[in-house]
């Protein structure tokens, strides 16, 4: 299918302007890759290493697997998996097979997957049989009963549990003569039709189903691959999900653009992260920003030679310019990242060459063909460098919700996006976030930004992370709690947190009234951004008890 709200005129437009490419498709990047460094190592992860003329080689066994099994186009088959070797080429074998691939976070459970099986009326689902001590067939038993589209349960690897099929026996059976060249080609995609749906964290409920055809995501790919420099010589290494925010690009774009190779990052650990980016010579280290602040704090960061890093690329939630001076000195390489949403892909860039204040400070320029502008409460755009709501419009954004044709043009009325950040935009056109519009809290009228106050919490030289929550109050409305994480061994005070924030001259308004000391903050379902919600929950009812046990 055609994207949900692209129109003949908009399709023909951006052909037009060299956006999207009218016959080009991911799959044959990887294939121009085979072609150009056939022996080079292209993908590995702790049980496999492939070469480029390997993996061109197995996305064909698994494409001709799959429509073996019964796949046909525009069938929709799920995923729920780690990062992994098989992963990456199942991103290129389905695409090749005409078959709609739906990823979904590992951490996703019941509550997330029912609804997006449901909705994508998925054939099949492609699991591990567990990880990290989660049993994911046993979930998706407990789910089939109410799913009547679903029938084949794929499990990777040999711990093949009965209702399930092998994924190595139906990717392994060669099939050349049932389904040569001309098969593939008759089932190809077009380039503006949906290939993948991507399923948004869930912050705010129910995770959405997004439409990703594969035009505005080569456009994208072949941005940052210049944007960041990549080239065949990279090791890029993926600490977070390979369908999920930056990752997709990273991974699934510039690596067979450049012939980078990619090492899989099952789980991100300080300790394993490491042992990785030494062992194989990481150049990128792709990582959340809760991510480089464990890392930073690992005790024995300077055991291990990380010579090789000469770039973060980081995304998913707002880095404090704090946390990246500090990840640039401690690890002697730069910060890069790239800035949009789940609901719209790709909004913006930092570059590799771009000046220290324009990495660290804002999220770079605008994707190339894409369009923002800064309005107020009236919709009206602001001036440079005024404050207001990020809208955007262009050629490397989704085509809109799958299977929900009304939510996409509520969301798209007017041609863009609103995107719900507050931003500015500098004089270079440089974007400044300020956060999440709904983050904002409101003091007695005077709106404050959580991002202004943790990146100055950041600087104290006792803290390791920190997040600003809103919390109910009966005169004010809302104030602030301040949730912090000390470095190790340090612990920080009420009076220190406040004391350091007043010699800072901010407006005494901006100053948290509450300190919570914990170890951890809870994380989205996706597992790659912290969920304010939580927090503001465990606050709003730790001061309601307060108040029962005063009355």
């Amino acid at each position: 299918m055609i994207g949900t709200r692209y129109t003949p005129e908009m399709i023909n437009d951006y052909v037009k302007r060299g956006f999207w490419h009218p016959t080009r498709l991911i799959s044959d990047l990887c294939q121009e890759s085979a072609r150009r460094y056939p022996d080079k190592e292209a993908v590995v992860d702790a049980q496999s290493r492939l070469t480029w003329r390997e993996v061109s080689h197995r996305i064909d066994m698994i494409a001709r697997g799959l429509a073996d099994l019964g796949f046909r186009r525009d069938d929709v088959i799920a995923t729920q998996l780690n990062n992994s070797v098989d992963y990456f080429l199942l991103f290129f074998a389905c695409e090749k097979a005409g078959i709609i691939l739906a990823t979904t976070q590992p951490t996703f459970r019941h509550a997330e997957m029912e609804p997006i099986l449901r909705q994508t009326r998925a054939k099949g689902i492609i699991i591990n049989r567990s990880f990290r001590n989660f049993d994911y067939f046993a979930m998706v038993q407990e789910l089939q009963p109410k799913l009547p589209d679903l029938k084949h349960v794929i499990v990777l690897g040999d711990d093949i549990p009965a209702g399930a099929v092998s994924f190595t026996e139906i990717t392994n059976c060669g099939l050349e003569h049932k389904y040569p060249p001309r098969y593939f080609r008759q089932v190809r995609f077009n380039p503006l039709e949906v290939t993948q749906i991507f399923n948004t964290s869930g912050t705010t409920g129910i995770p959405k189903c997004i439409e990703r055809p594969v035009a505005p995501r080569i456009l994208s790919g072949t941005i940052l691959t210049k944007r960041l420099g990549v080239t065949s010589d990279d090791v890029i290494a993926a600490c977070w999900n390979l369908a999920a925010g930056g990752t997709l690009f990273l991974a699934q774009l510039c690596t067979p653009l450049s012939g980078a190779k990619l090492v899989n990052v099952a789980h991100f650990t300080p300790q394993e992260t490491c042992k990785i980016v030494e062992r194989e010579k990481v150049t990128i280290l792709a990582i959340v920003p809760a991510e480089i602040a464990r890392l930073l704090d690992y005790p024995d960061l300077d055991k291990y030679d990380l010579s090789s890093l000469k770039m973060i690329f980081t995304a998913t939630q707002l880095l404090t310019p704090e946390l990246g001076a500090r990840a640039e000195a401690r690890l002697n390489c730069k910060i890069t990242m790239i800035y949009g949403a789940g609901d719209i892909s790709a909004i913006s860039s930092t570059a590799v060459n771009d000046p220290p204040d324009v990495r660290l400070k804002t999220v770079g320029r605008v994707m190339d063909g894409n369009e923002v502008r800064v309005i107020d409460g009236n919709g009206k755009t602001v001036p440079v460098g005024e404050e207001g709501e990020l809208c955007v419009r262009g050629p490397n954004l989704v085509s809109g919700y799958y299977g929900n044709p009304e939510m996409t043009r509520e969301a798209w009325k007017d041609g863009w996006f609103h995107v719900g950040d507050a931003a500015r935009l500098d004089k270079e056109g440089h974007i400044i976030l300020l956060g999440r519009k709904r983050d904002v809290i409101k003091r007695g009228g005077q709106n404050i930004f959580p991002a202004e106050i943790e990146g100055m919490l950041m600087q104290h030289p006792q803290v390791s992370n920190v997040t600003i929550v809103r919390m109910p109050d009966p005169v004010m409305g809302e104030k602030q709690c301040a949730y912090v994480i000390p470095k190790p061994g340090q612990s920080l005070s009420f009076d220190e947190m406040s004391g350091f924030l007043r010699s800072q001259k901010i407006a005494p308004y901006k100053i948290p009234e509450r300190l919570e000391i914990v170890t951890d903050f809870p994380m989205v379902a996706a597992g790659n951004k912290v969920d304010r919600n939580r927090l503001e929950a465990d606050i709003a009812a730790k001061l309601k008890r307060e108040q029962q046990s005063k009355s």
